[in-house]
């Protein structure tokens, strides 16, 4: 699978047992309050210094398999993006990477160690997004992921996102290859967009 293309590594953490999975093998779970909650160290959310990026960058070729993707129909190099960092316990744990563009703040990518995921790190990224966008008076914050990624369509719209347009192929392509596999087994093939008002 190229680089360029969003593909997932296995780099997935069941949250019961620990163990890693790969994307392909991912199901989706539904959690509701029964499960009792783990006290867990406070997320410090910055932007990302020179010392920072690589870490970052790792995260990022761990999650997509490189650091160029397709989104909004143009190919991204997140070597040059703006980057936020989610600190816990000293190391980094998450990243985000946007630009600003005529139609708001794009978040670009989201990515969380394995050992973090489930634990916030992912919101309290996107949160300091949305409270970056207010102070430079962006009205709205868009991101767009692929039709195979269920946990992300889960994950913004539950903090308010709405799907504003499916751009059939608009993953594909992009892509030599006809058979782009991702999360669960789905074929990865079109690009979902949604935004958020702010």
């Amino acid at each position: 699978m190229s680089a360029s293309f969003g593909g997932k590594s296995p780099v997935l953490r069941c949250s019961r047992c620990g163990t890693f999975v790969d994307w392909s093998e991912a199901r989706a779970q539904v959690v509701c309050e029964c499960r009792g909650r783990i006290d867990l160290p406070p997320v410090l959310v910055r932007e990302a210094g020179d010392r920072d990026r690589e870490a970052a960058l790792e995260l990022f070729r761990r999650d997509f398999g490189g650091t160029g993707l397709v989104a909004f129909g143009q190919l991204m190099d997140l070597d040059a993006a703006p980057t936020l960092v989610a600190e816990m316990n000293g190391e980094i744990a998450g990243a985000l990477a946007y630009r600003l563009v005529d139609a708001g703040l794009h978040l670009v990518a989201l990515a969380t160690d394995p050992m973090w995921q489930r634990s916030g790190v992912g919101g309290h990224l996107v949160a300091e997004a949305e409270l970056l966008a207010r102070r430079l008076e962006i009205p709205r914050v868009i991101v767009s992921v692929t039709n195979d990624n269920l946990p992300s369509l889960y994950f913004y719209q539950r903090r308010g996102y709405y799907v504003t347009e499916w751009i059939a192929n608009g993953v594909a392509k992009y892509s030599k290859s006809d058979s782009l596999v991702g999360f669960a087994g789905i074929r990865i093939r079109d690009e979902i967009r949604l935004e958020k008002d702010l």
